[in-house]
C-alpha cells in the first residue's frame, strides 16, 4: 500500500512539473519577436508640406492611403509607375533622412514586432562615391516599407543599432 501511494505523489509532482514547463514555454513564445516580412516601395518622393525633423531621421507610419498620399508623392521623374501599396492587407512604413548633396546608402537590416511594439532596424551607410563628387542638387534619402497589417501601439526607429526615435499610436476619437 506504502509504495502505490508513494508512486502517485511523484506523478502528480512530475504531471505538475511538467504542466509548469509547458505554461513557461508558451509564455516564451507569446513574448518572442516575430520577424515581419516586408516590401520596399519605390518611385515616390516626400511631400514639400511634410513635416520632417531637423538633423535626424523622421519616422512614420501609414495605416491609410488618405494620410499616406498626403506625406508622400509620386516621383516626378520617374518613368515608371510607383508601388502601390495594399491598405487593406499592408501598413506602411517611412523613414526620411535631412535633405544633403551626398545621400547615403539606407538598407533594412530586419523589422519585427515584440509586445506590440513594431521595430524598424536599417543601415546607414557613407556613399563614398558621393565623398568626393557631391551631387548637383539636394535630395531626400528616404526608405518606404509596406508590412502586413499589423497592431502596433509604439514603432521603434533603429539606425545602426542606435535607436533613434519612437512614435507612439495616436489615441482615434470616437465619433
Amino acid at each position: 500500500m506504502s509504495f502505490l501511494s508513494l508512486s502517485g505523489k511523484r506523478f502528480r509532482i512530475s504531471r505538475s512539473l511538467l504542466i509548469i514547463f509547458l505554461f513557461s514555454l508558451l509564455s516564451l513564445f507569446a513574448l518572442a519577436q516575430v520577424n515581419l516580412k516586408y516590401r520596399l516601395l519605390n518611385g515616390y518622393s516626400l511631400s514639400t508640406e511634410a513635416t520632417v525633423n531637423k538633423g535626424k531621421p523622421t519616422l512614420f507610419v501609414f495605416e491609410q492611403a488618405e494620410t499616406f498620399e498626403q506625406v508622400f508623392k509620386a516621383a516626378p521623374t520617374s518613368t515608371k509607375r510607383p508601388d502601390q501599396p495594399n491598405f487593406s492587407k499592408e501598413m506602411v512604413v517611412g523613414v526620411t533622412i535631412t535633405a544633403t548633396n551626398k545621400p547615403p546608402r539606407l538598407s533594412v537590416s530586419r523589422v519585427f514586432v515584440q509586445d506590440s511594439t513594431l521595430t524598424v532596424r536599417y543601415i546607414r551607410q557613407v556613399d563614398s562615391s558621393m565623398i568626393n563628387n557631391p551631387q548637383a542638387f539636394m535630395s531626400q534619402p528616404m526608405l518606404l516599407i509596406a508590412i502586413p497589417k499589423q497592431t502596433v501601439l509604439r514603432t521603434k526607429l533603429v539606425e545602426n543599432g542606435r535607436v533613434v526615435q519612437t512614435l507612439k499610436k495616436k489615441e482615434e476619437k470616437d465619433q
